[in-house]
């Protein structure tokens, strides 16, 4: 939270030096004069949201990565209200979380050993070819395509899966939903698994020259998912509870993906008894172990998720705070929903390439990365009966 503090202090500091003036030239190539005027109205999660121009957004996820953090932050911007106060479904699931007993070891005992480190390579290696996949850019699209196109090569002979691109209206890139259908009296009730898909290079921002590979922010959470959902598919797993499987745009920008469809759930009251969020599983920066971030998440479902990596990952974990609303597991949370956020390290130990055009494949351990996709395995088999 310090560390927030100075960024604040410093950012008007920035908004009068001939710095701002020349990044203001480089978002030219996605974002408008006008666009860059006009007051958006910024959270970072605290409550106290601020109306801004965008350029001042921009730069205050420039600043805050500059001193150590992810540019974490809601925009409100148009965002419909929702309720934080969970629907009743979800919290008498809540309520039942403390004993909730494991019944998947003998479907998990198999499956845990299916799950494949060059498949999880290989998709981080396919996302970080396109130059960037910031959400205003064509190749943007593109990769959003590219992994709804991999959904449905995997669930080719599933007829009880769908996939869908969320379009959203206010920017090109749509986000990924896909849906495994519940065959159970718990069909109603949903288990998200999702991270972003979008990529971002803060010393270009808007500029359509940006190279934003993302390699580890965040195809290596895209291709976590990709790989817990093919196990699930290649094993003809049914769930009882319907599964959704999800890759957020714009979650660089101001979390806008996932508020949009958090709060689109919120509204029609949809039951989402569970969430979890990876958004970086790559990089071993402060050992070998999964990190459960303890704020905008639920006690709950952290405590259930780390009784879940200890008994069927059997690696370290420990706890820390990312202090703001640093990725999507945020918006389902200010939506009244469980979330849990498994992160790759300590914030203080966190990947500092990410955000740059340095954020490449050969930094990443994807035995490390095997630990998120046991866990995100272990959740939706779990919570899916």
């Amino acid at each position: 939270m310090k560390k927030i503090t100075i960024v604040m202090s410093a950012f008007a500091v920035l908004l009068s030096t001939t710095t701002f003036a020349h990044n203001q030239d480089e978002v030219q190539g996605f974002f408008s004069q006008k666009e860059l005027a006009e007051k958006h109205l910024i959270d970072r999660g605290d409550g106290k949201a601020k109306w801004m121009p965008l350029s001042e957004a921009l730069h205050l996820g420039a600043l805050a990565h500059e001193s150590g953090r992810c540019g974490g932050f809601f925009d409100l911007t148009g965002m419909k209200k929702v309720s934080s106060v969970p629907l009743m479904p979800v919290e008498t699931f809540r309520l039942s979380l403390g004993d909730r007993p494991m019944t998947q070891q003998v479907y998990l005992q198999e499956s845990l050993s299916i799950l494949d480190t060059q498949r999880l390579f290989k998709t981080v290696s396919d996302l970080a070819a396109y130059r960037n996949r910031f959400y205003k850019s064509e190749t943007g699209v593109s990769s959003a395509n590219f992994i709804a196109d991999q959904f449905r090569a995997i669930a080719k002979n599933r007829s009880d899966v769908t996939v869908d691109l969320f379009a959203h209206k206010k920017w090109a890139q749509p986000s990924v939903v896909v849906t495994m259908k519940g065959t159970g009296p718990q069909a109603n009730e949903i288990v998200v698994i999702g991270g972003h898909e979008d990529s971002i290079n803060q010393s270009a921002f808007g500029s359509k020259n940006m190279d934003a590979p993302g390699a580890d922010d965040n195809a290596t959470g895209v291709a976590t998912i990709l790989e817990v959902f093919r196990v699930l598919v290649d094993t003809n797993f049914k769930p009882n509870r319907t599964l959704m499987f999800m890759t957020y745009a714009a979650e660089e920008v101001g979390l806008l993906g996932s508020q949009e469809i958090a709060n689109q759930f919120k509204l029609e009251k949809k039951s989402v008894v569970g969430v979890v969020q990876f958004d970086m599983t790559g990089f071993m920066g402060a050992g070998d172990q999964v990190v459960f971030m303890t704020d905008f998440t639920s006690p709950e479902l952290t405590q259930f998720s780390q009784k879940l990596l200890d008994t069927y990952v059997k690696a370290k974990w420990s706890t820390d705070k990312c202090g703001y609303a640093c990725s999507d597991h945020a918006s389902w949370n200010k939506a009244g929903y469980m979330a849990v956020m498994p992160f790759e390290a300590t914030m203080g130990g966190d990947n500092k390439d990410i955000h740059s055009s340095r954020d490449l494949i050969s930094k990443l351990d994807f035995n490390h990365s095997l630990h998120f996709a046991k866990l995100g395995l272990a959740f939706m088999a779990e919570l899916s009966q």
